[in-house]
């Protein structure tokens, strides 16, 4: 069918209109389904709604201005509204180069937004947070729900540290590149401190997710302490860049763990107790006058067997239930085609 004969047949015009809508309606859903926290052009170079961290030095965010005029402050205001009081202002001397020091912010991380005298609030913000990391070390995959933290394990056990940074994890980086690092420096029990061992370098990890495994793919994979000094062991996660973090911002907690002496059974699982079928409980007949039939019974189940170093059981997850609401809002799509079809001329 050509499409003269489309736009003349009766309703056509209509179902074009219809149509149209619905493409618009579309398009603005799938750029609501995006999220938008990557930076753009260069990491230093901030964005209206951007994350930017207590540290950071030598800022542009002159992106912030509602015209010409530079910004002169940063705000925060209860519960986020800029028509309510003031909680923190915090003093930008140059918005093309600007540093956030932990003095300025303190504990009020949060959304700030960007002011100036001449047109006050421009109503363009960032977020500001504290780049935190965290670490603990997990059997290997696939055990990493069991922590080895503060126990006793065979030199044998392979493990596998894991890194959590909620915040640097999701908001710092610049398209697909990640350049927050970390490095894990292990404290053995003489005092020495090891970042490669075992075959495995653990210096320059990027912080590329909120939480990964170093035997995720890509990462230096798992590894035991065989040949090592038996003892008490430490490990940390401190920042290596950039150079602001590395000198500045607080790393990790410290781990702790020994290897070799007895090994606590914690971490790994143990079988369920063995059951023995019961059997015919033995007759016992004493003879004399009269005669006597004394039943005697013993035990019929095994008590709980134990046996350490079982491998240790895990249970998948299940599939994540699929989201309701892109499905309710192509639906509701759909309803208005319909019924702005019909109703066209």
């Amino acid at each position: 069918m050509s499409y003269t004969a489309h736009k003349n047949h009766p309703g056509g015009r209509g179902w074009l209109r219809s149509a149209s809508i619905v493409m618009i309606i579309l398009a603005a859903l799938m750029i609501l389904a995006v999220p938008s926290t990557a930076r753009t052009g260069s990491i230093q170079v901030i964005d209206n709604a951007d994350t930017i961290f207590i540290y950071e030095e030598n800022l542009d965010i002159s992106a912030l201005r509602l015209g010409a005029n530079p910004v002169t402050f940063l705000r925060k205001f209860v519960d986020d509204n800029p028509g309510k009081a003031v909680i923190k202002e915090i003093p930008v001397p140059d918005d093309t180069s600007f540093t956030v020091y932990a003095s300025s912010v303190g504990t009020d991380v949060g959304i700030y937004y960007a002011y100036n005298p001449t047109d006050g609030n421009t109503g363009k913000y960032v977020r500001i947070n504290e780049p935190t990391v965290a670490i603990d070390a997990v059997l290997a995959n696939p055990y990493h729900t069991d922590s080895i933290r503060g126990l006793n394990i065979p030199d044998t056990t392979a493990i596998a540290f894991k890194i959590t940074s909620p915040n640097v994890g999701a908001s710092y980086h610049l398209g697909t590149v990640f350049p927050a690092t970390v490095d894990i420096v292990v404290t053995t029990p003489g005092g020495g401190e090891l970042s490669i061992f075992q075959g495995r370098d653990f210096r320059g990890l990027n912080i590329s997710s909120t939480e990964f495994y170093t035997d995720d793919p890509g990462e230096p994979g798992a590894f035991t302490f065989q040949g090592l000094s038996e003892g008490t062991y430490q490990a940390q996660a401190r920042w290596s860049n950039p150079e602001s973090f590395d000198s500045q911002a607080p790393d990790s907690n410290i781990l702790t763990w020994n290897i070799g002496g007895t090994p606590t059974p914690t971490p790994t699982p143990t079988t369920p107790p063995s059951t023995t079928t019961p059997t015919t409980p033995p007759t016992t007949t004493v003879t004399g006058t009269p005669t006597q039939t004394v039943t005697t019974t013993e035990a019929t189940t095994a008590p709980p067997v134990t046996t350490p170093g079982t491998t240790p059981s895990t249970t998948e997850p299940g599939p994540t239930p699929t989201p309701l609401e892109p499905v309710a809002a192509l639906g509701a799509v759909a309803l208005l085609a319909l019924v702005l079809g019909r109703r066209a001329p």
